[in-house]
């Protein structure tokens, strides 16, 4: 592979648009296609940023000259594309969430796997500095042993998406669509979970299948207590994400800033650099499709933050704890 990549984009939307305007300023990165089953979508984009493909057939960017897509489209869609293309020999960067259920990662991560090529999820908020302060403070032992990790992500209704796909739990796989980033940081942080237990209820808006609330608890193979609340029911909005150990403990200010403190009274606030977050993820992609290292988001991550979910809605059906691995 040459260090000047050739790139594709799948999905034309404003994420999509984003990150297509980012990978035409990098250096030794060539946009060369686009595609949107929105065709005009796709023409736009590629008149604005003169990209030499524009299609409505994800199958014709493919068997275009390149050497890795970005698949940035519903979730629903994402193993059928991300498939065909480790098929096709291409890395691939996936938005996230990975997939709508635990089989479908699977079957991704088997078939880039099989073709020995690059798959990472768009986990962005492993890039921004307070959240690699905290992952650092977990592994280091400034915290000492972490026994607790826990999130909170409240909200309003997600945006309804053309053809409102999010509001459809088999398209959009629940709310997990957004806080699938901060399971997949405490999972980063404390490591891989071992049993779950999920609260849900539904029901409260007519137009949507998916859940009003969810609340997950669950254990960390370390023997932390884990958790993770999160809801459409909440427009005030709110965000708290925090760890606690036996010598301390550390809290999300903003993406840039974190507070510590132990437990003999003492604290620290903790500044980062600001960094542009996508920019540094999509460097990141490229930087190992050059090299060919693994990238530090790959498949499993995708996988294993959607089992903790999807065992917590099997949870909340049975009215028991579910054991890991579900499948």
């Amino acid at each position: 592979m040459s260090d000047n990549l050739k790139v594709g984009i799948v999905g034309c939307g404003g994420l999509g648009r984003s990150q297509a305007s980012i990978v035409n300023e990098l250096a030794d990165v060539n946009l060369v296609a686009v595609a949107d089953v929105n065709l005009e979508s796709a023409q736009q984009l590629a008149n604005e940023l003169d990209v030499a493909l524009a299609t409505d057939d994800y199958h014709q960017l493919l068997a275009a000259d390149l050497d890795a897509v970005l698949v940035v489209t519903p979730t629903y869609t994402h193993k059928e594309i991300v498939i065909a293309a480790a098929e096709a020999g291409l890395d691939v960067f996936c938005e996230k969430p990975m997939a709508t259920s635990v089989g479908d990662c699977e079957a991704m991560m088997a078939a880039a796997e099989a073709s020995g090529v690059q798959l990472m999820i768009g986990y962005v908020l492993r890039f921004y500095p307070a959240y690699i302060e905290m992952q650092k403070m977990a592994e280091d032992g400034r915290l000492g042993e972490v026994r607790l990790a826990w999130a909170v992500r409240m909200g309003g209704r997600p945006p309804a998406g053309i053809g409102e796909w999010r509001r459809e739990k088999e398209k959009v796989g629940g709310l997990y669509s957004a806080a699938c980033h901060q399971m997949d940081l405490l999972l980063w942080m404390v490591g891989p979970a071992t049993e779950v237990t999920g609260h849900v209820n539904w029901g409260s808006f007519d137009d949507t299948d998916t859940e009003d609330s969810i609340i997950i608890s669950w254990w960390a193979a370390n023997g932390a207590v884990c958790s993770l609340h999160t809801s459409q029911l909440y427009p005030v909005g709110g965000s708290e994400f925090g760890l606690g150990g036996s010598a301390g403990s550390v809290k999300l200010i903003d993406s840039n800033t974190v507070l510590f403190a132990d437990h003999e009274g003492n604290q620290e606030t903790i500044a980062g650099e600001p960094v542009e977050g996508l920019v540094a993820e999509l460097s990141h992609f490229f930087d190992c499709c050059r090299s060919g290292e693994p990238n530090h988001i790959p498949g499993k991550a995708g996988r294993d933050s959607l089992e903790i979910f999807e065992a917590a809605y099997m949870s909340a059906e049975k009215k028991t704890p579910v054991r890991l691995p579900i499948i």
